[in-house]
């Protein structure tokens, strides 16, 4: 009986040894498995070329700059002999330079020498010099700002009643205003109306400089251009002596009253009588009247106010 149950039991497992023989032949073996396709490839990225062509320090950022300097330089603006110009590179402080354009138009700058800028607007100019580090192997895309920082070569003349006549220098937004503050301002006897004579076709333009200060009017503080003459004609004058504080002579406001002109002078002294005033008069044939005036007496050019004594 014995060895009955123990062929039982070598049969069966020689069974189930052919059923799980069987079974890993139907399956696929590891070099059989199928990969599944996806229904659209995912996009490959590029891989960033590993030469440099460029034996030289690259900038470590090649982002566009924000830097707008130039871009909104007013038309006709050109490097000249005298400009003083600074350049500055986008992720590359140790190149920023500023320097003196020569009488030839060249300038001098780092790695690249000598550049001829002369006669370029400030546009042009950053195009060439860009090329030309690019184009020497120096920089692969150098982001270059160039600024115009004073415009020696172009200058207006002011002249006339200013504390400091003479040229001055033109940056690329000087506006008749700013012209004027280099001349020191208009002196006490300037005109408040000035003259704006343009470049070579002299044409002339009257502007009334507190309308435009304050607002009010219809002038409007243009740029100006090379070339441009501003002169500040004197204004008209009147004379103020007698028992004044300041007795001098005076420019002579529009609708100017003789109490006007006694406070431009500094008002009365203790002495001063604020009711007796002569007016010597020039007329038109030359002579002069002597005429007695109020308060309110309306002050004409050349007039000579007198301020008497009061009573006691």
């Amino acid at each position: 009986m014995g060895v009955v149950l123990t062929d039982l039991r070598i049969a069966l497992s020689m069974a189930g040894l052919a059923v799980l023989l069987g079974a890993c032949a139907g399956a696929p073996g590891p070099g059989d498995q199928s990969v599944p396709t996806p229904s659209s490839a995912p996009p490959i990225a590029a891989s960033p070329s590993s030469t440099n062509t460029s034996t030289t320090p690259l900038p470590a950022a090649q982002a566009q700059s924000t830097e707008t300097t130039v871009a909104d330089d007013p038309q006709g603006v050109v490097i000249g002999a005298g400009d003083i110009v600074e350049m500055r590179m986008f992720g590359q402080p140790d190149m920023n330079t500023q320097g003196f354009v020569s009488d030839s138009g060249e300038i001098s700058l780092p790695l690249l020498g000598v550049v001829d800028i002369g006669d370029l607007t400030p546009n042009a100019a950053q195009s060439r010099i860009e090329s030309a580090y690019r184009e020497r192997g120096y920089f692969r895309d150098p982001q270059i700002s160039l600024t115009l920082v004073e415009h020696r070569s172009q200058q207006v003349a002011v002249l006339g009643a200013v504390n400091q006549p003479g040229r001055f220098s033109l940056s690329s937004r000087t506006t008749l205003l700013d012209a004027l503050a280099e001349a020191g301002g208009i002196t006490a006897r300037g005109a408040r109306t000035v003259v704006v004579i343009r470049g070579d076709d002299q044409n002339r333009e009257r502007v009334d400089i507190e309308a435009l200060v304050s607002g009010g009017g219809v002038a409007s503080d243009d740029v100006l251009h090379a070339g441009d003459t501003i002169y500040v004609p004197q204004a008209p004058l009147f004379y103020i002596y007698g028992q004044v504080q300041r007795p001098d002579a005076y420019a002579i406001q529009p609708g100017m009253t003789v109490i006007q002109a006694i406070s431009t002078g500094g008002g009365l002294t203790d002495r001063g009588s604020n009711s007796r005033f002569t007016i010597h008069r020039k007329s038109q044939d030359g002579s002069v009247q002597t005429l007695d005036a109020s308060p309110t007496t309306r002050v004409q050019a050349d007039d000579v106010i007198f301020v008497k004594e009061r009573f006691f």
